[in-house]
């Protein structure tokens, strides 16, 4: 087995990287929309905020048998590298699978990083994987869908306007595109609420967000198709940024888009705000962009209030993925 690193600027090397997701997308989660070019040849030069990670080609007789992901941040959690391993369905169950993570793993000690996460469906096979390579399951989060072709549009009326009453000392801000610069450093410290999110029994730190990841993220989303819609809730006209939450709508792919991160500062919570944003936002979705139809989302499955207002808008579990972990 040959490990090739995957080059953006290798036409064929990506052809035959998209073949190979095409076969285990069909194979493990074909319920879920298609790698597209751009976004793989994106995800390779700035990964997702700026910071991208390695992907390698197991290569055998000069087809692709498997893949290695691995991601080493630099801005925070300097203490652990994410890892992902993926043989084609056709190869499975002949060693392929323990090589790569072998390798992988000589990687990350060479990187002198203490820890190691990794993520799979929850599925008994690939549970068994990583419980056979040394991990312990650390977390537990659900992937929801939301058909926007039948959600009722009153009923998201109700939700929006009961939860304006709740909110009432706030107004909010719809945001295409990348953030002005007068708001760039306030939409940062925002942002960090996000760390207030479970993450159950993963060995992490805050993510640390600043001016600089908040361009990375746009830059990076940019490349990859992804047009962005942000709602924003200040206090009062001219407060502080109380939350927000994202969308991500790739040009590639019209039928979909994806609901990233939604965060409402400690301070302002208690407000409904949450239900305001994400209600506004699918108010904003049907109008902009008529041809949505699938918008899914991803929450630990410990965090009862983003789950409880992703149910009462019409979101609808599609699976359950395990994050898992082990030193090095």
């Amino acid at each position: 087995m040959n490990l090739q690193r995957l080059d953006p600027d290798d036409a064929a090397a990506v052809a035959a990287a998209l073949s190979f997701h095409q076969a285990t997308r069909a194979a493990d989660t074909p319920w879920d929309p298609p790698h597209t070019e751009r976004g793989l040849v994106s995800s390779l030069r700035y990964g997702w905020d700026g910071e991208p990670g390695e992907a390698w080609l197991a290569i055998e007789d000069g087809q692709v048998t498997g893949t290695l992901h691995l991601h080493f941040s630099e801005r925070d959690n300097t203490h652990m590298a994410g890892m992902g391993v993926s043989v084609h369905p056709d190869k499975r169950r002949e060693g392929r699978g323990r090589a790569l993570f072998e390798e992988g793993l000589a990687r990350v000690r060479a990187s002198g990083r203490r820890l190691v996460t990794t993520g799979t469906l929850d599925a008994e096979v690939p549970a068994a994987f990583a419980t056979a390579m040394g991990f312990t399951r650390a977390s537990i989060e659900v992937q929801r869908r939301q058909d926007l072709t039948e959600v009722d549009p009153a009923r998201v009326a109700e939700l929006r306007a009961h939860s304006a009453e709740a909110a009432r000392d706030y107004t909010l801000i719809r945001m295409d595109g990348p953030v002005p610069d007068d708001l760039l450093d306030e939409v940062a410290e925002m942002s960090a609420a996000i760390n207030d999110a479970p993450t159950d029994d993963l060995d992490i730190e805050d993510e640390v967000f600043d001016a600089k990841r908040v361009r990375g993220f746009e830059a990076a989303q940019e490349a990859a198709g992804n047009k962005l819609y942000r709602v924003i809730a200040r206090l009062g006209t001219d407060g502080p940024l109380a939350g927000h939450t994202v969308v991500g709508r790739p040009v590639d792919l019209p039928e979909w888009a994806w609901q990233w991160d939604t965060a409402v500062v400690g301070a302002h919570r208690g407000h409904r705000l949450g239900m305001l944003l994400k209600a506004d936002m699918v108010t904003w979705l049907r109008s902009a962009e008529p041809a949505i139809r699938w918008l899914d989302t991803w929450n630990a499955e410990s965090n009862s209030y983003m789950i409880a207002v992703n149910e009462a808008l019409g979101y609808r579990i599609v699976t359950r993925h395990l994050g898992w972990q082990r030193a090095v």
